[in-house]
């Protein structure tokens, strides 16, 4: 089978084509960007492929069957749905979608097309470090983790993010490591409590909180604190502190190691491994050409996901503990 397949928006959709583009058979045939001077340059860097300001060429083409939605985060729904319609496979940056409404029309549309499939680009799954530690962790033994995503690039706030109504450093940072942490531990958290400010953003244009902390109760009695850090002066970073009974696990600007009784020792594995970031679309690609390939993030995995960011951003505008009702 041939992946014929289109990309909607070219800042992260870059890194969607490098993915695809002469993967196993697979080729980008369309390019979707709306800023003008940009399609002149793609025109000029990409000659053997369409490129377009109009989406609809995309899904009329019958040729395509898989579209990589890379757009500002206020279209991804339309073109979910768009891509339902027209029978296309996709994958769809984070976050899927803006509300729990429409989340919970793409998993209706998602049932009842069993045969469109669909992925979220959530990359720290495919980190050679995340991968030591899942290797390490037994989930009985975990009593506590700590998981903070800084953003580290203030200035991205004020553009286009500061323009939706609906964003939040929930959907747009701290998704990756609650994502990270119930990937790491096979475990999916019960309840929530969350807070936020903007302390920093205030008197920007971003009139949102940039930076909320939440507090999850996982299954067996783990405790696990994330936070969604947009406003620190650092650098873009995942940090991690896995607290397990004899030992610690870390990640952090200082290094990556293991904490022991009587010893720190260095784990050897890389990150932020930005080489190995495709190979999450590439394991999709395989889901569609190959039978009873296993994806590395399901579609319940990922409507699971979303339904917690989204009580994490009840929790911070009710300030109270939401237990989350998982679909």
């Amino acid at each position: 089978m041939k992946i014929v397949a289109a990309i909607i928006g070219m800042g992260i959709g870059q890194k969607h084509l490098e993915a695809i583009d002469n993967y196993k058979n697979s080729m980008v045939k369309i390019i979707c960007e709306k800023k003008k001077n940009k399609i002149k340059e793609l025109k000029i860097k990409y000659p053997n492929k369409i490129v377009t300001s109009d989406e609809d060429a995309i899904f009329l083409d019958k040729q395509i069957n898989l579209v990589s939605i890379a757009s500002y985060d206020q279209f991804h729904f339309n073109q979910i749905l768009k891509c339902f319609k027209y029978k296309k496979n996709m994958i769809i940056e984070k976050p899927l979608c803006l509300n729990f409404n429409q989340l919970k029309k793409i998993y209706l549309l998602s049932k009842q097309n069993k045969n469109i499939k669909l992925t979220s680009n959530l990359v720290l799954r495919t980190n050679s470090l995340f991968k030591e530690f899942k290797k390490r962790i037994n989930k009985q033994k975990i009593f506590y983790i700590e998981g903070d995503y800084i953003w580290g690039r203030k200035e991205k706030l004020f553009g286009w993010r500061s323009k939706i109504k609906e964003y939040s450093l929930t959907l747009g940072a701290g998704i990756h490591i609650i994502d990270l942490i119930n990937w790491l531990t096979g475990l999916k958290p019960i309840s929530v409590y969350a807070v936020g400010n903007d302390k920093i953003t205030k008197n920007t244009s971003f009139k949102k909180n940039s930076l909320i902390t939440m507090i999850f109760n996982f299954p067996n009695n783990i405790l696990v604190k994330v936070s969604a850090n947009g406003a620190a002066i650092y650098d873009h970073y995942h940090e991690l502190k896995i607290f397990l009974e004899n030992q610690t696990l870390v990640n952090s600007r200082m290094g990556s190691y293991v904490i022991n009784k009587d010893r720190i020792s260095k784990i050897n594995a890389n990150y932020p491994d930005k080489k190995n970031r495709k190979k999450l679309i590439q394991n999709f690609i395989d889901t569609i050409k190959i039978k009873n390939t296993k994806p590395l993030i399901s579609l319940k995995e990922q409507i699971d996901l979303m339904t917690i960011c989204f009580a994490v951003d009840k929790s911070v505008k009710l300030n109270k503990k939401i237990k989350i009702d998982y679909l």
